[in-house]
């Protein structure tokens, strides 16, 4: 694929910066532009300042970003898929990168290339 992205950008919300990095660089191989986010206060600040149409997370940090806002979310863990065939030298897992991004795609769809979004803010 090219360096340029031909998407809207992406935001990769990861807290574990190795699993952030090959996101991001799965992502921007892919055609997007992939912003990051390690934390909370990181991710409320790309939700109020950058532009973004999904968000791309893990199972766990799924609550947190639902509690801020209603973009659609990509479970990254759910393309991590059991190695079943495996050699003995091969690893237990593989990663679906085609499913992936074409889930990432398919959730971009219809989606406004100038999109900022407000997080949501709860009174208590």
């Amino acid at each position: 694929m090219t360096d340029q992205a031909i998407f809207s950008p992406v935001l990769v919300y990861i807290s574990d910066q190795r699993g952030l990095d090959l996101a991001a660089e799965i992502l921007r191989t892919g055609g997007f532009e992939a912003n990051r986010a390690r934390n909370l206060s990181e991710l409320e600040l790309a939700l109020e300042r950058l532009e973004c149409a999904v968000i791309v997370t893990v199972t766990a940090k799924i609550g947190e970003v639902r509690a801020l806002c209603n973009l659609p979310i990509v479970n990254i863990q759910a393309f991590v898929l059991p190695n079943v065939e495996r050699a003995e030298n091969q690893p237990r897992s593989i990663f679906d990168r085609g499913g992936f991004l074409d889930r990432v795609r398919l959730n971009h769809r219809d989606r406004p290339v100038t999109m900022r979004h407000t997080p949501r803010r709860f009174v208590s």
